[in-house]
Formats: structure tokens, C-alpha cells, sequence
């Protein structure tokens, strides 16, 4: 009897052993097989940008003193996105019309918003809206407008070569490099001296392939802040016409770089009123403080009036092809209606003029203060520049040592003046000298207009 037992329990034992094997056995596949089938299983963390890196560290710094000058983002002196009285009573206008339309709006957008906003760039007497020559498409912002572009003369046209400026804003060589064409670069700045430079601007654009697509910044240059003249303007005018080239032109957020959109909107008026072919790239974000109702606009004026009717098929192809949708057609509707009304225009008018005057005078305090600490570097050209951002060229090692002041710039050295005021001016200007005369005997250092560089960033433009 006994053996029997001892038997019975040594089975017993063995049964217990195998199912707790099996058990863990099973879950170990269970484990592996979800792991492995999983959609996510094989997702890694995307690597952050710069921008949003250094958004981070400044939201962990808890220092008083701490300044973010590497957004794009219009600020008011309290530190908030502008806000535009005219956008506020546009809304309040458009919300009681009991006319406004639920209905999808046609392929190329909101027709109103079209027509006033290629009026805004060309004027009421233009001779190339008169007859007809003018084709209009919303967009989400001026990038996404470049970006169809692109595509549009890609694929649909035999223009294989695009001419970049040296620096521009890099996504620009994203867009075109994606888009399938040859980049090239033409030079635009001189490091040396902290200015435009026309000359190696001209020879460059001399010595381009015949026919290429040339990218323009109309106003505010990013990122140097740094326009031709009239009369540059001008004579730039006569190369693209004889060496046959097709302008694209970034008109971003026209009002914030003189503070009078007519102004800022001349050269793609001029290039227009000669007869030849262009493409306008707009932006209604940061001049209407439209941040988050964004609303971009793609004007293509055509030299031959008979070729209207194929592009704008062509174009309607593509983005129904792409399944392409409008941007807001609330922001349309506020643009179309402050540029339509008379009392409306005026008062934003007004704003632009008085952000502008804002930015200037601040631009004017920072180079008064470096020049009184005596600051190493060519701080004079400064006032030169345009728009509300300051750029400069600092190191690698300069950039360290301001964000251990808790000064946030980023690597292009574009820095956004609205972040500054009255408060924080002198902490910045000491920061810069203290920055600057701790490296000016270093070689990095020598040359503080540097912006070749700049191409390699990645900095998103709304």
C-alpha cells in the first residue's frame, strides 16, 4: 500500500512540474507574439527639434530672468500673442451674418477671400487682374503655398532647377529638394560687412541655368531681416526676364517688415505689372494674429491671358488628385472681410504700423546699449535689418553660454525681438557683451554675420 502511495505522489509531482513549464512556456510566446505583432512594437521616439528642445529647457528653467527669443510668434509688451481689434470686430461681424454659407468651398477656396487678398498685393488698378490674368489658391499658410507650388511646377511643367538664396530659411530647400528639383544656391548676404550682397547676388544670378525657378523673399528676408532696394529690386527684375526665369516669391505676413503692407507687397507688384510670370507665396498668420485659424494664399499671375483656363484645370486636377483641403474658412473669411471694409482696413493698418514702430524701437535700444558697453561685433548694421526678428551669428559656445544666463536663442542666431521690453533689455544687452567679450579672441568668433550654417536647421515658418 505504501508503495503504491509513494508512486501515486511521484507521478503526481511530475504532472505539477510539467503544467507549471508549460504554463510559463506559454506565456512566454503569448509575451513574444504580442510583442511581434503589436502595430507599435516597432516604434522608436522621434528625435525632437531644436526648437522643441529648447522650448523644454525653458519651460524647466525656473529663473525670474529667463528669456525665449527662439519663436515665431508676435508677442505684445505682457508677453502674449498680438491680438488685432480689427480680427476681434471682423468675428463679431461674420458670427451675425446669417448669410455665411455651410456649403464645402470650391476646389481653389473661398472666392471673396481670393479676390481681396490678391487685391491687398496688386492693387485695384492692377492691369493683370483687369484682364483676367490672375489665378488664386487658399492655402493653409505661405509654406503649404510653396509647397504646391513646387509640386505644380514639377510635375506638371518642365522646370527642373530651383535657385535658393545663401542663407535662406531652410525648409525652403526641403520643399524643392522633396519636390524633385536641382537646388542651387545664389549668394544673398556678406558676412563680412553684415549687408546685402548685390554683387555676388547679380554675378550668381548671371551665371544660373536659363529658365530656372527663382525663390525670392519680397520683405523681411529670412532670416537676415536684409531687402534689396528699389532700384535692386529693379535690376534683379531685368536678370530673371533675360535669362527667362520664373520668380516664386515668399510674401510673408506683408505690414510687420515696414509696417505698411503696400509697401511690403511693391516687389511682387512691380514683377507683375512688367508683363512676366509670377508666383506669390502669402501669409496671413502673424500679420492678422491668426495662429490658430491659419490661412495662406498661392497667387500665380500668368503673362498670356489664354493660358488661364488650362492652369487653373491643371491645378483643380492636382488637388483633387492629392485629396487637398482649404485652410479655415473662418480665418478666410476674417481676412476678406477687414480688407474689404474701409473702417476695418484702416484699423489694422493702424496695428501694423504700431507693432513695427514697437520692434524698431527696441532693435534701436539693443544696438544703443551694445555700442555704449562697447560690444565686439558689427552691432551698427543691425538697424538695418527688417522685420521683427534680430540676426547675428553666434557660436556654438556663445549659444551655451547664454542659455547658462537663461537666454533661450537658437543655433541661426534669429532672435525674436518682441520677447524683449523694457524689463529685460539691460539683462540682454549685458548678456551679449559678457558672451561676446569672453570669446572675441576665439576664431569661431571672428566673423559674427556667419549664416551659411543656417541651411542645416530645420525651423518651421508659419
Amino acid at each position: 500500500m505504501s508503495a503504491i502511495l509513494s508512486v501515486w505522489h511521484s507521478l503526481l509531482l511530475q504532472t505539477v512540474v510539467k503544467s507549471s513549464s508549460h504554463r510559463s512556456a506559454a506565456t512566454g510566446r503569448l509575451r513574444n507574439d504580442g510583442e511581434r505583432l503589436s502595430p507599435f512594437a516597432c516604434l522608436k521616439r522621434a528625435t525632437p527639434t531644436e526648437m522643441e528642445n529648447l522650448n523644454q529647457d525653458y519651460q524647466l528653467d525656473s529663473s525670474p530672468r529667463k528669456m525665449n527669443l527662439a519663436h515665431e510668434v508676435y508677442r505684445n509688451e505682457v508677453g502674449k500673442a498680438q491680438t488685432f481689434q480689427a480680427v476681434k470686430k471682423a468675428e463679431v461681424s461674420i458670427a451675425c451674418n446669417d448669410f455665411n454659407s455651410s456649403e464645402p468651398l470650391p476646389p481653389l477656396g473661398n472666392p471673396d477671400f481670393l479676390h481681396a487678398a490678391t487685391e491687398m498685393v496688386l492693387g485695384k488698378s492692377s492691369p493683370a487682374q483687369a484682364v483676367g490674368r490672375v489665378v488664386g489658391i487658399q492655402t493653409k499658410n505661405s509654406i503649404d503655398a510653396l509647397a504646391l507650388a513646387a509640386q505644380f511646377l514639377r510635375q506638371k511643367t518642365t522646370r527642373d532647377v530651383c535657385l535658393l538664396a545663401r542663407p535662406c530659411n531652410p525648409i525652403y530647400w526641403q520643399i524643392f529638394k522633396e519636390a524633385g528639383f536641382n537646388c542651387q544656391r545664389y549668394q544673398y548676404y556678406s558676412d563680412a560687412r553684415g549687408e546685402l550682397n548685390i554683387y555676388g547676388l547679380v554675378a550668381d544670378l548671371m551665371t544660373s541655368p536659363d529658365g530656372a525657378v527663382v525663390v525670392l523673399d519680397a520683405c523681411s528676408q529670412h532670416p537676415t531681416g536684409q531687402d534689396p532696394s528699389v532700384d535692386e529690386w529693379k535690376l534683379l527684375f531685368h536678370i530673371v526676364k533675360c535669362k527667362k526665369m520664373l520668380p516664386l516669391i515668399h510674401l510673408d505676413s506683408p505690414g510687420l517688415a515696414s509696417g505698411d503692407p503696400n509697401e511690403d507687397a511693391w516687389p511682387v507688384r512691380f514683377f507683375s505689372d512688367c508683363g512676366i510670370d509670377v508666383l506669390c507665396a502669402q501669409s496671413f498668420v502673424k500679420n492678422f494674429g491668426l495662429y490658430n485659424e491659419t490661412v495662406g494664399h498661392l497667387m500665380v499671375v500668368l503673362s498670356n491671358v489664354a493660358q488661364v483656363h488650362a492652369f487653373r484645370g491643371q491645378f483643380e486636377s492636382m488637388l483633387l488628385d492629392k485629396n487637398a483641403e482649404c485652410s479655415s474658412v473662418h480665418a478666410s473669411r476674417i481676412v476678406a472681410k477687414i480688407l474689404t471694409d474701409e473702417k476695418l482696413r484702416s484699423e489694422w493698418c493702424q496695428t501694423l504700423k504700431d507693432m513695427h514702430q514697437r520692434v524698431s524701437r527696441m532693435r534701436g535700444e539693443i544696438r544703443k546699449k551694445l555700442s555704449e558697453l562697447k560690444t565686439p561685433g558689427n552691432w551698427q548694421n543691425l538697424v538695418k535689418q527688417n522685420g521683427y526678428h534680430l540676426y547675428w551669428n553666434p557660436s556654438r559656445s556663445q549659444i551655451r553660454q547664454l542659455k547658462d544666463r537663461h537666454i533661450y536663442v537658437p543655433s541661426s542666431g534669429r532672435m525674436n525681438l518682441t520677447s524683449v521690453s523694457p524689463t529685460n533689455l539691460d539683462s540682454l544687452a549685458a548678456a551679449l557683451n559678457d558672451v561676446m567679450q569672453a570669446t572675441k579672441g576665439d576664431v569661431s568668433s571672428d566673423n559674427y554675420f556667419v549664416a551659411d550654417k543656417f541651411n542645416t536647421q530645420y525651423f518651421h515658418s508659419v
